[in-house]
């Protein structure tokens, strides 16, 4: 998966009270599409599992989940979010959630000194740095520039960060290239003056106002940067703190694929989340399924199901 720079998250079990088939040690991922490879626990507790681990992955983040039947546990700590445990054998599992996320793709174009500078620092900062330049030189200048834009786009991916270091050969081109992507981050290594004209022709052409608010220019941080390599440092300091304060053009955080497969539902009895086409607890009432975790709430269910037929989708 990370050769194919798909998210996923590992988790880990760090410790267990009995009774548990949790092992301390055993580790599962859970993909974006929240299917779950290897075993940290039973079946009544892998919706839970995967439910935290997806929301992992959405927010980048880790975190500590504490599954527990001790009622005097179930209140959650800094840290450490706490759900109830509803296996009929009980018991308690904690589990790490680690989120692996593909590093992020920044794109820079043109061949300049600041575009080389770009390249050899922001390998240090875990992003996939890629660059695409034109050569200005050609005499097809119309088909070039035609299938360069074409390479500028196959070279995105959602999220990506974009930096136009073409020193005005070709930066309106490139900038529209760019029009309907969901960036993280655009920079034009410009001058203040010229950032006015490089906009009216944006504008001229039809690129959305939204685009053109978001579009850093000139790029980077006013540190008082002079040679190409300062004013390269200057462009990943404004783009680490874009990445890190998560502003993006369309907010998009790591792609969380849809999963058409699950059809999940809340248990009437415990109310934990079930996918309802793999679970192997149901109930017909009333003409409406009903999805549990575990044996133990679905004969609850059946004993009294006018009183606990309320269950939604989630």
């Amino acid at each position: 998966m990370e050769e194919a720079r798909e998210p996923f998250a590992v988790v880990t079990v760090v410790r267990t009270v009995k009774p548990s088939s949790a092992i301390v040690g055993a580790k599962a991922l859970v993909t974006a599409a929240g299917e779950m490879i290897g075993f940290v626990g039973g079946q009544c507790i892998q919706s839970l599992v995967i439910s935290q681990a997806l929301t992992c992955i959405e927010n980048g983040t880790s975190q500590l989940v504490l599954i527990t039947s001790d009622s005097s546990q179930l209140r959650s700590t800094d840290g450490i979010t706490v759900l109830p445990m509803t296996c009929h054998s009980e018991g308690t599992v904690e589990l790490f959630i680690e989120p692996k996320l593909p590093a992020p793709v920044l794109l820079v174009i043109g061949h300049s000194p600041i575009a080389d500078s770009l390249q050899k620092i922001a390998v240090h900062l875990d992003f996939q740095v890629k660059s695409v330049a034109l050569d200005h030189a050609s005499s097809d200048g119309a088909d070039n520039l035609s299938r360069f834009t074409e390479t500028i786009r196959a070279h995105l991916s959602p999220g990506a960060y974009v930096v136009v270091a073409s020193m005005g050969l070709y930066d309106t081109e490139s900038l529209r290239a760019l029009q309907g992507f969901s960036l993280s981050y655009v920079g034009l290594v410009t001058s203040p003056r010229r950032r006015e004209a490089v906009l009216a022709d944006l504008q001229n052409q039809g690129v959305s106002e939204a685009f053109c608010s978001f579009l850093s220019a000139p790029a980077g941080l006013d540190l008082g940067a002079v040679d190409p390599a300062e004013i390269a440092v200057t462009i990943l300091a404004e783009i680490i703190e874009s990445r890190r304060k998560k502003q993006t053009l369309s907010h998009l955080t790591p792609p969380v694929t849809e999963n058409k497969s699950r059809r999940e539902v809340i248990d009437p009895i415990c109310r934990m989340v079930v996918d309802l086409n793999t679970t192997l607890h149901k109930a017909e009432y009333q003409g409406k399924e009903y999805g549990f975790c575990c044996p133990h709430c679905r004969q609850e269910f059946l004993k009294h199901p006018e009183t606990y037929a309320c269950t939604v989708e989630v």
